[in-house]
């Protein structure tokens, strides 16, 4: 059976599910249980899911993407380019943050450029960004962003990671601890108590601009084990559980009251490289080795129950640069044997540090691997760290060697994937390829979608021999859910509850 096939048929399956009961009585709530506590309530700091599934509820952006993946109007109502580098906004009146502070063009200029190159460098969602130059006020309504060259990516980035618009007013008098601790936005939630590793209470704002929701409160909560979030699904204490163990959905599927919502997740799940420690970290043989000893396959048919594809290069399924006549990435333990000793290997230590339950199956996949790294002489090493510990080692750029990460393509195109984690700058990247750097550079200021495809295949190649990722698995991101909730997940682990709606 084609794999692929089968895999596309399941997620058809699961997203099929319809609302098959009405929800309780009087129910007005909506709980969801998450993998791990929200680190980061700023929304230019963290790209994490975790804190995204909530920061994109609390704060709005100047645009956003619909189910469709069509940019449709949200804080901007209309907008045109003015010419190559120039693109104007009108910003949609009577809007008020949580707090009551207005809306204006000044506003908004405050939000993005804190979030543009030139802006601080501890800001996490700068890479969203790296095109910019400089935003200005054209009139109370009107803000202009001006880009360093051709873009023909501003719409996508002004609705991703760091085009979340903050209260300049509240922000620059509290700073930026007490905002981080205190967010105040203009989404459909507003933060009531955070009690950290416990919960996040919101209240839904009734007159948010975008419409009534279905619900007046939500709860997230932190629930690290699986067992214990499919537990509180099936004893009806959550409506939306993230994470689901491939080997739990037939079960949930069955249950009295549960389902599954699954989909293809618009990424990878990596292995990221501290390509920066010394050798053998800095090897690309060494790499390449590690990558062939991973049966890629095994962990599909094994961990994932064939909830997944074999990744056949650095572009998942589904970006516009995923050239389809490339086979899956090979398994060839010989080879591996071969290229390690070409690199000169003698024994040293690798460390894989692996989280459990930041991203489905991490904790196995990290089991499975370091073993198979082993059968090849590896002198592999896998270390479990906390949530919280991986956060900080991110920021700090500290891993020992290997960590996992599931860089989400954002755009559908290289150049909010691949480019905006592991580009010059960016917070995944721990090498310089610069003839790789100089075909990406051309290719992501390139409006002309064909010709920017063909140098993204080249620079696939490139990026491939080094290896700064070692891609591993496009899998399936299953959510348990009410069966009275009506509701699809994203690819890009955005989680938008007002379109979570309740059969009645």
């Amino acid at each position: 059976m084609d794999r692929t096939r089968s895999v596309g048929s399941l997620c058809i399956l699961t997203l099929a599910i319809l609302c098959c009961a009405a929800a309780p009585a009087g129910k007005r709530d909506l709980v969801v249980l998450q993998a791990a506590d929200v680190q980061k309530f700023d929304p230019h700091m963290s790209t994490s899911e975790p804190d995204t599934k909530i920061t994109f509820n609390i704060f709005d952006n100047l645009v956003m993407r619909d189910d469709d993946l069509q940019v449709k109007p949200a804080l901007a109502t209309e907008w045109k380019r003015l010419n190559n580098t120039t693109w104007e906004f009108k910003i949609r009146p009577g809007i008020k943050f949580h707090n009551g502070e207005p809306l204006t063009a000044e506003t908004v200029r405050f939000s993005l450029s804190r979030t543009s190159p030139s802006g601080d460098p501890a800001i996490i969602t700068r890479t969203t960004f790296t095109t910019f130059d400089r935003v200005e006020v054209a009139d109370p309504s009107t803000v202009r962003i001006i880009t360093k060259a051709p873009d023909p990516f501003v719409l996508d980035r002004l609705a991703m990671y760091g085009g979340q618009i903050i209260p300049k007013q509240y922000f620059e008098k509290v700073g930026a601890a007490e905002f981080n601790a205190k967010p105040v936005g203009t989404g459909p939630l507003k933060l009531l108590e955070w009690v950290k590793d416990d919960h996040s209470h919101f209240e839904v704002v009734k007159d948010w601009w975008g419409g009534k929701l279905d619900f007046d409160k939500v709860t997230f909560r932190p629930v690290p084990e699986p067992a214990a979030r499919i537990a509180a699904l099936l004893k009806g204490e959550a409506d939306i559980i993230v994470k689901l163990p491939p080997d739990d959905v037939d079960r949930v599927n069955k249950s009295a009251n549960a389902k599954v919502a699954g989909v293809f997740y618009s990424g990878f799940y990596v292995l990221n490289s501290n390509y920066e420690r010394p050798f053998p970290m800095n090897s690309k043989l060494v790499h390449q080795a590690l990558s062939l000893a991973i049966d890629r396959q095994a962990i599909v048919n094994d961990l994932w129950r064939g909830q997944g594809i074999v990744p056949n290069g650095v572009y998942p399924k589904g970006n516009m640069a995923y050239d389809q006549s490339l086979p899956p990435l090979p398994y060839d333990p010989a080879k591996a044997k071969g290229l390690l000793k070409q690199a000169g290997y003698k024994n040293e230590e690798i460390v894989l540090e692996s989280t459990d339950g930041y991203m489905a199956n991490d904790k196995q996949m990290g089991e499975a691997i370091v073993t198979m790294w082993k059968d090849i002489g590896v002198n592999a090493k896998l270390e479990i760290i906390e949530y919280s510990v991986r956060a900080q080692k991110y920021r700090s750029r500290s891993f020992k060697g290997f960590f996992w990460t599931d860089p989400t393509d954002i755009f559908n195109d290289p150049a909010g994937q691949v480019w905006r984690l592991a580009g010059p700058g960016a917070p995944s990247a721990y090498l310089k390829i610069p003839e790789w750097e100089n075909i990406m550079q051309q290719a992501v200021v390139t409006f002309d979608a064909a010709k920017r495809r063909q140098m993204y295949l080249e620079a696939q190649r490139l990026f491939m021999e080094y290896l700064m990722w070692i891609p591993v698995i496009q899998p399936v991101e299953s959510y348990g859910v009410q069966k009275f909730i009506d509701w699809k997940p994203r690819g890009n682990q955005i989680l938008r509850v007002e379109k979570v709606k309740f059969a009645r």
